[in-house]
């Protein structure tokens, strides 16, 4: 019975030993640009490999290390793999020498309900595996504000605009999410950016398929985004003005754009950087301490008619 328990103690202790060696050999930390998502958005996380295994790894295509998760949507429940790879252009950690790569969980697991999941990483090399640590992801269908369809599916054409929002980040956030109606593939789900909900947001499609979005992310500023009909971004451009007086106009010849707003400058002296417009100056009135403003004759006429009364 001692002989069996000191083996047993052994045993542990080589295991515990070869799992340092491990460890020492590869480093593995990870975290996700975000732990909260929307269905159907991308699902970005950034892997961070420390290499000490004595040789360079190359985790690309046909290399000989691969980069792989475990998605799992219940304790004993593991999400199937769409058998595309997460990193797909070539990518090597030289032996010594630490590198990060971005990759898209959307691409490599079937994520298409919306609740919790826990999610590791796991390298594997010369017929060894290194773990990373587990992470909660939290996939939201989102809450819908707006929907409209376009095209007949019959044809195929068809197209399924939604504008869900979330909260993360501690701010509400506006996704664009465009299907096809055909059939129900998702084409696409983007961050439209903070929402501010005083503003309703408005879609609207152009003559060329274009569909326009207007939403307001600021207390005078509205974000005008534009996506091509299978979803793309084609372009967003800020504006500053009121909320009583923005629009986005369908004109006679089809044309959308965005009116009552004056749209933020590019800044010549800092590339990449916007500016805002100048707001015109406010009315001002001449007000001596200890006087009120002259009133109007329409406000002093109600006041003569009831002492007249009187």
């Amino acid at each position: 019975m001692r002989m069996r328990i000191l083996f047993l103690s052994l045993a542990t202790a080589v295991g515990w030993g070869w799992a340092s060696v491990a460890a020492a050999q590869l480093d593995l930390s990870w975290s996700f640009a975000h732990n909260r998502t929307v269905l159907m958005e991308p699902i970005r996380a950034t892997v961070r490999i420390t290499n000490h295994s004595g040789r360079d790894l190359d985790l690309g295509p046909g290399g000989n290390a691969r980069l792989r998760f475990r998605v799992e949507d219940q304790p004993s429940s593991v999400v199937p793999a769409t058998g595309e790879p997460l990193v797909r252009r070539a990518f090597s950690v030289p032996n010594g020498e630490t590198r990060e790569v971005m990759i898209d969980l959307l691409d490599g697991y079937r994520i298409v309900q919306g609740q919790s999941y826990m999610v590791s990483p796991l390298i594997e090399v010369g017929g060894m595996s290194f773990p990373g640590r587990r992470l909660a992801l939290e996939v939201q269908p989102g809450l819908e504000l707006l929907r409209r369809d376009y095209g007949l599916p019959a044809f195929g054409e068809a197209r399924r605009v939604s504008l869900r929002t979330i909260h993360r980040e501690r701010s509400d956030r506006l996704f664009l999410r465009v299907d096809n109606a055909a059939t129900g593939f998702c084409l696409g789900v983007y961050d439209l950016g903070r929402l501010i909900r005083f503003f309703k947001p408005r879609i609207e499609q152009d003559r060329d398929g274009l569909f326009h979005v207007l939403h307001q992310s600021g207390p005078d500023r509205f974000v005008h985004s534009v996506f091509d009909f299978n979803g793309f971004p084609s372009g967003q451009t800020i504006y500053a003005g009121e909320m009583a007086s923005l629009r986005l106009t369908r004109g006679d010849d089809g044309a959308v754009q965005v009116t009552g707003g004056t749209p933020y400058e590019d800044d010549p002296e800092n590339p990449g950087m916007l500016i805002a417009p100048e707001r015109p100056p406010s009315p001002s009135q001449h007000i001596r301490m200890g006087e009120l403003p002259m009133k109007r004759q329409a406000d002093r006429e109600p006041a003569r008619r009831r002492n007249r009364s009187r």
